[in-house]
């Protein structure tokens, strides 16, 4: 299937439009999940259908036909909790959830949901997560790859914020072979916000396509989008952002910024940020930083005994270890630093 659309297509022959899912045959997972005050759990509740997520809709169509019981978490209005963590772990059954979180009015709330398999593993990890934050509600989202180096992993995100709701997310992505995200956020309330965080690790002969979207319909809205991320060897990886002022969003804000390092002539580095507008009194920011270590920053780690591979290294563990920072649980950003200790 056709999956992390863009928006306003471009030319075909870029081969950046879309990407392709293969069949989403699965298990529903049993992950370990720890629950805090004020956050219940259930196998039922509202209604999540009108909440569009990054991959698009024929995703959506497909994933609604595996019939899942969605996992549904509701945060108590008014509530501040605690981190609530999520641990999905493969080891043979492709592992495949559906999570649907209702932020109730005023409420505050952090989910942290981590993404593992053995190293032999070749299926499929992933899952849709639906957010719908109410009024003044603040989530927060972390969602975190550290899968073997074999598996095909997959997460489209998507939410709802209403009158000044904020929702974050934090996507650290280093491991599988395969891996297609999508992240998109409807801000319809009057002073929502959307801010994101994403750093990204493409090895030799692995892939990653990215698709993320704002989608700002309410007045005085605001996005961001902090992308840092590094390709090598023959890594593959193409990402796209787009901020969406629709028609009535008027002075609304936006803001996406990718800044990737090459380490080797040979990957292939697709980036599309994108910014379309059908409001005049809006403001929008956009860029794209692509290039390769700089011989001033390695003569002067070299002048001090740093030898290229291991500024590399310090380079990548910098890029990630800003990200891991906004997860705000300690205990999953030292999981993360410890993880990509193993892919140096």
């Amino acid at each position: 299937m056709k999956v992390n659309n863009f928006p306003s297509l471009t030319w075909n022959f870029l081969k950046i439009n879309n990407t392709e899912l293969g069949g989403l045959e699965g298990i529903q997972s049993e992950p370990s999940v720890s629950l805090v005050d004020g956050v219940a759990v259930s196998g039922a509740g509202d209604s999540f259908a009108s909440i569009a997520t990054g991959m698009g809709a024929e995703f959506d169509s497909a994933f609604d036909g595996l019939k899942l019981n969605a996992r549904n978490f509701s945060v108590a209005a008014g509530k501040k909790t605690d981190v609530v963590r999520v641990v999905y772990s493969a080891e043979k059954d492709s592992c495949v959830d559906e999570i649907q979180i209702a932020a109730g009015e005023g409420s505050e709330s952090n989910f942290i949901f981590t993404f593992k398999s053995s190293e032999n593993f070749s299926g499929s990890v992933g899952a849709r997560i639906r957010v719908s934050a109410k009024e003044n509600a603040v989530v927060r989202i972390g969602l975190v790859n550290l899968c073997g180096p074999d598996a095909k992993t997959f997460v489209s995100f998507g939410s709802k914020a209403g009158d000044n709701a904020v929702v974050e997310t934090t996507e650290i992505i280093l491991g599988g072979k395969e891996n297609i995200w999508g992240n998109h956020n409807a801000l319809e309330g009057y002073k929502s916000h959307f801010n994101g965080h994403n750093a990204y690790l493409v090895n030799d002969s692995e892939s990653l396509d990215v698709n993320y979207v704002s989608l700002h319909t309410g007045r005085e809205t605001e996005s961001t989008m902090a992308v840092d991320g590094v390709v090598d060897g023959t890594g593959k990886k193409t990402w796209r952002g787009t901020i969406d002022f629709k028609n009535g969003c008027a002075e609304s804000k936006g803001d996406e910024q990718e800044n990737v390092l090459l380490l080797d002539p040979k990957v292939v580095n697709k980036s599309l940020p994108v910014i379309l507008c059908d409001e005049e009194a809006v403001e929008g920011r956009h860029g794209a930083s692509i290039g390769r270590l700089g011989k001033e920053i390695l003569f002067y780690m070299q002048s001090r005994g740093v030898d290229e591979k291991t500024a590399q290294n310090l380079m990548i563990r910098a890029k990630v270890n800003t990200a891991a920072r906004c997860l705000g649980d300690e205990k999953t950003a030292q999981e993360v630093m410890d993880f990509l200790g193993k892919e140096d």
